[in-house]
């Protein structure tokens, strides 16, 4: 991306890399750029985390309604920007240190762009989430890539990085389940009342003598 270029063309670029990820990892992250500075992926990431926000207002919509889809969809354009940029790097720290752990001779912004263009799976992956059973495929989808990323950008072992990031997201995995069963036991969610048929049946009168 270029400072002349017109946002439909930096959509498009951003169109054309995200489906290069999801559709050819491993030639993507074979050509990757490692170099070029935080502005290109830091866009991209922007982008994609903003067309999610507009798939989950969409989502909105269908479940509450226009009115509040729309202030939900103010909200979240407004908290997102920040967000994203401060869990982008972030998370890049974190995943920076699992690959110098396992040797990788590539700086942070390396790091940070295989990060951010690993984000391209994220609209595809929110509405995995949605569906049953299909949560966990989300999260081993996204450490598949992480694993290709590992293996040609960052030059770490196939095998090391598989073993690595499977820990990973095994973590990652039972993390969100107690932090589910957690927020379930201490009343954090309520279920959704179910009224019993005796509550629901006025008191017996006695027969009149």
């Amino acid at each position: 991306m270029r400072s002349g270029d017109t946002a439909a063309g930096v959509l498009k670029v951003i169109r054309n890399t995200a489906m290069n990820v999801i559709v050819r990892p491993v030639t993507f992250f074979q050509t990757m750029p490692r170099r070029g500075g935080y502005r290109t992926p830091y866009i991209f990431l922007l982008v994609v985390g903003l067309f999610d926000a507009l798939l989950l207002s969409a989502l909105k919509v269908l479940v509450a309604g226009p009115a509040a889809a729309l202030a939900f969809a103010g909200h979240i354009f407004l908290v997102l920007p920040l967000a994203l940029t401060l869990s982008s790097f972030v998370l890049t720290a974190v995943l920076f240190a699992f690959w110098r752990l396992m040797d990788s001779p590539q700086s942070f912004e390396t790091a940070y762009r295989t990060f951010a263009y690993s984000f391209a799976i994220s609209p595809v992956a929110l509405l995995m989430l949605l569906v049953p059973y299909l949560t966990f495929a989300a999260f081993f989808w996204w450490f598949t890539l992480l694993v290709i990323g590992s293996v040609y950008v960052h030059g770490v072992g196939r095998l090391k990085a598989t073993a690595v990031f499977a820990a990973l997201g095994l973590a990652v995995v039972v993390f969100l389940t107690r932090a589910e069963h957690y927020v379930v036991r201490h009343g954090m969610v309520h279920p959704v009342p179910q009224a019993s048929s005796a509550a629901e049946k006025p008191p017996a009168h006695p027969a009149p003598v």
